[in-house]
């Protein structure tokens, strides 16, 4: 096999609560998450070095990663979390005498919005990591790539996990795949991973088509009280507050997507894509009508985005 090609998934926090911070700047959460039917598709090849075309090279810890993408918001650079996950897996190969091969080429065809609390980024890292494992015949078990992936991102353990299960066909030599699944309890840093019963639902998406500053959510939990950080369970998300009241744009759709009569409506990670949560498809269905003929009712159609989705369930199996 010279090249594979992975689903990268999305994730959504059915919870998340910020319990502390560490001394090194780090912070404890949390956090309830699955993966959902939407995803970035990445595909992993084996190149020559030689190899003349239109990617735009980087070296991660000694592999040369040839990366396209078609995303305007992202120009391709040695910051990019799929570069990042390149150099993992060089690192985690040395460490056991393991050799990658000397190029390949990354191409990203980019689906998801970006920095949207969806972690898009780290679904694009976990699939070049799984690719890269397959491509060299799965000589790193999932536990070890989950490892390898903290120094990536806190969303990496829990990415590699779920996109491991979205992609069981693909990956199916890979040890411990077995274990892997489309939900989880996360928590620490985001390394700790314990396996949890998928909740199936049925979401409609929405992206108002802004961004959200991580390390700004961040610092407003660091100034809220220490009672404040006491979690609070599913369908609570402590960030919520802050970002709707800093980014008027968030809080708009927020209140738009509540008269959808959805079970509840939720913002994923540090936003500002919120999910409305349903029982029914049929009723899922009508909520995302509704919502897309509000949006073009404000003449929102170039800023919200909307998508009707799955979530807790595998899928392509």
């Amino acid at each position: 096999m010279d090249k594979i090609t992975i689903r990268a998934c999305a994730k959504i926090n059915l919870s998340l609560d910020v319990t502390g911070r560490r001394e090194n700047g780090y912070h404890n959460i949390e956090s309830f998450m699955q993966g959902v039917s939407m995803y970035d598709v990445v595909e992993i090849a084996l190149a020559a070095e030689t190899d003349d075309d239109n990617a735009t090279c980087f070296d991660a810890g000694g592999i040369k990663v040839k990366l396209s993408m078609n995303c305007e918001e992202l120009a391709p650079s040695e910051d990019n979390l799929a570069v990042k996950g390149a150099k993992a897996m060089a690192g985690a190969f040395g460490k056991k005498g393991l050799e990658l091969p000397s190029a390949v080429k990354v191409s990203i065809d980019k689906r998801l919005p970006v920095a949207a609390g969806i972690a898009g980024g780290s679904g694009n890292a976990a699939a070049v990591m799984l690719g890269l494992n397959a491509l060299c015949r799965n000589p790193l078990a999932l536990s070890e790539l989950m490892d390898a992936g903290e120094a990536v991102g806190a969303d990496l353990p829990f990415s590699i996990y779920m996109n491991a299960a979205m992609n069981r066909e693909a990956l199916g030599g890979l040890a411990g795949i077995d274990e892997a699944g489309v939900a989880a309890v996360v928590s620490g840093i985001g390394e700790v991973v314990e396996p949890a019963e998928a909740i199936e639902r049925f979401a409609v998406l929405a992206n108002p088509g802004i961004a959200v500053s991580t390390a700004e959510v961040y610092r407003e939990i660091d100034s809220l009280p220490a009672e404040a950080r006491v979690p609070m369970g599913l369908w609570h998300n402590v960030m919520e507050k802050y970002t709707l009241e800093a980014y008027e744009g968030a809080m708009e759709l927020k209140l738009a997507m509540e008269a959808l009569g959805a079970e509840h409506v939720l913002m994923s990670g540090s936003g500002p894509t919120m999910v409305a949560y349903y029982l029914n498809e049929e009723e899922a269905q009508k909520g995302f009508e509704k919502l897309a003929a509000e949006r073009n009712a404000r003449g929102l159609d170039g800023l919200w985005r909307i998508w009707l989705t799955e979530t807790g369930r595998e899928l392509w199996t």
